[in-house]
């Protein structure tokens, strides 16, 4: 048997009008955070300015936010139903999460969504270093990747790779500054001593990276489900479960043409309910 498998659940225009009645009412309900060049007719983007006129110019009409500095939304409380937040928090210093986290839930109505994408996660890429499949980190090898990164080097090995996924300023193959770049050896020999406490390892790697604003994708802190869903607790959410591609509980982020389609194969989805 052949089976029919649509690309997509289809959130058409007419849903978006029944529920939120106007353009103008979605537009106010729903945000994406940190959307990048992303773009959606009945969603509203959250981003810092661009950071090159190249990226100006293709980068969608947008709403100035530093998730940084910038201590509050510039969104009413209890004004929106739906945030989508897609491998942003990776970008930013934990207590800049904390407080992203803390903004989601003043601003949201009651039973309404956050839903947060991160890549990586923390526990799949650590299961690869120790099974030793550098094929996991596939990215690494397109064209894109190479201009990003400093290419007078030896190829990447496989700790080189795990941390430049992670603590990005600490790898020796980062243009950004950093007070301490580790070579190959030294990650293989932390990763050996801290093989009982993964947790410490990630926190000693990230406890002390900044953002760099000439550097914004750079990775400076790690996530997985259990402790994005403590900082979601610690901004009063009760209702958190890790989701997954495509299978969010609002019928809004469900459609695959705008939503879930950074890098899946990594990511780790999680959801909260106000």
């Amino acid at each position: 048997m052949i089976y029919k498998r649509p690309y997509s659940v289809k959130v058409s225009e007419n849903d978006y009008l029944s529920f939120f009645g106007s353009l103008e009412n979605a537009k106010r309900s729903n945000y994406n955070i940190g959307a990048g060049v992303w773009s959606h007719p009945f969603w509203t983007n959250l981003d810092l300015p661009p950071q090159s006129e190249a990226f100006a110019a293709i980068q969608a009409p947008f709403i100035k936010i530093d998730l940084v500095n910038d201590k509050s939304l510039p969104i009413p409380s209890e004004m929106v139903n739906n945030f989508f937040c897609s491998h942003v928090v990776e970008h930013l210093p934990q207590i800049a999460v904390q407080n992203l986290f803390n903004e989601t839930h003043r601003c949201l109505k009651k039973n309404g969504f956050i839903r947060i994408t991160t890549g990586p996660c923390a526990d799949l890429d650590w299961n690869a270093l120790e099974r030793k499949d550098s094929n996991w980190w596939f990215w690494m090898r397109d064209d894109d990747f190479k201009k990003n990164v400093i290419n007078d080097l030896p190829p990447m090995t496989l700790e080189d790779m795990w941390l430049h996924h992670l603590a990005t300023p600490h790898s020796i193959y980062s243009k950004t500054e950093c007070n301490k770049k580790y070579s190959s050896e030294e990650i293989k020999f932390l990763v050996k001593e801290y093989k009982g406490n993964k947790t410490q390892l990630l926190d000693m790697l990230t406890s002390t990276l900044q953002f760099d604003y000439k550097y914004p994708g750079n990775h400076i802190s790690w996530w997985n489900f259990e402790k994005l869903k403590k900082f979601l607790l610690n901004a009063g959410f009760k209702n958190i479960y890790r989701s997954a591609y495509g299978q969010s509980k609002s019928l809004f982020m469900r459609d695959l043409n705008y939503f879930d389609q950074t890098y899946p194969q990594i990511s780790v989805y999680v959801e909260a309910i106000k």
